[in-house]
């Protein structure tokens, strides 16, 4: 059935589904076959075929100490907006061991 759905002959994979207030969901996929896929791709967030997704959480630095326990990195350090309507939200992008980014907001007290 993966196969049909992604259009990739001999799909296999992991599916992971994340719920958030709203109805909304996430589906988090990990491609276990086909052999001949690539292991890795170092693209940065300019790149064409680059995609994020950005959450909003409540404790950033506690995130971030539980995700570099599974291999998950910053790219950059948090930072704090200073203007604006955001002023006061920390964001970072963090990226997974396969290197999928995701952003982080926290948003102001």
């Amino acid at each position: 059935m993966a196969a049909q759905i992604t259009g990739v002959p001999g799909a296999e994979l992991k599916l992971a589904v994340v719920k958030a207030p709203g109805g909304h969901k996430i589906e988090l996929l990990e491609y276990l076959a086909p052999p001949d896929r690539k292991q890795h791709v170092d693209l940065r967030p300019c790149d064409v075929g680059s995609a994020h997704v950005a959450l909003t959480i409540d404790d950033l630095d506690t995130i971030l100490e539980k995700i570099a326990a599974s291999g998950w990195k910053p790219a950059g350090k948090p930072q704090t907006l200073e203007s604006g309507p955001n002023a006061g939200k920390r964001v970072v992008y963090v990226r997974d061991p396969d290197g999928t980014t995701i952003e982080f907001m926290e948003m102001a007290p």
